[in-house]
């Protein structure tokens, strides 16, 4: 049993890319998708003839649990600091734009959406080995939500006598897809 690997998603595996970069293992991940909706009504009824969709939303948030640099330089986090921490000011995604841009009202014009992507490590192919320990985190990983076009939209953080420092992260994005589905753009579309 101790070599089997878990058939349902687990916050323990999870890892957090920002434009493909990674950000952060997960602390905490939420969002929620919301569709607006309208009653559309009719002389001679009292009740609605149908709800009809007006607005998709995505918004969510991530809880990250912050190191600095001389967490590197004790050996506590390795190469996934970069050596600098993971400070907002410390994360840029493929397009090299710094992501606390959007949160710096003197830089907020220079800033730019990046899409998350949620990971989780799964068992081997067919084949492979079921022994946990000889998973290869660059091919047994599988992204299972991914939100385009996110920015982050609220920062908070909160520590305590006992506790250590964690950045709340809001972020408002365009789509979400799970491993289930892959969402798309409307459009114009003939409605006929």
């Amino acid at each position: 049993m101790a070599n089997m690997l878990p058939a349902f998603i687990t916050g323990a595996n999870a890892k957090i890319t920002v434009d493909g970069k990674t950000f952060a293992y997960a602390s905490d991940v939420s969002y929620s998708v919301s569709v607006d909706t309208v009653p559309i009504e009719v002389m001679g009824k009292y009740e609605a003839v149908t709800n009809e969709p007006v607005n998709y939303t995505v918004g969510g948030e991530l809880s990250v649990v912050r190191y600095t640099a001389t967490a590197t330089k004790a050996g506590a986090i390795g190469a996934a600091a970069n050596g600098k921490g993971n400070g907002l000011g410390n994360v840029t995604g493929n397009t090299g734009v710094n992501q606390s841009f959007q949160m710096d009202p003197g830089n907020m014009l220079l800033s730019s959406s990046w899409n998350l992507q949620v990971y989780q490590k799964t068992a081997p192919s067919l084949g492979g080995s079921a022994d946990p320990a000889a998973l290869n985190p660059n091919t047994n990983i599988t992204s299972f939500i991914t939100i385009t076009d996110c920015r982050f939209n609220r920062k908070s953080a909160g520590i305590n006598k006992r506790g250590i420092l964690v950045d709340r992260l809001g972020f408002v994005g365009v789509l979400a897809s799970d491993d289930s589905f892959t969402s798309s753009n409307s459009g114009d579309q003939d409605l006929s």
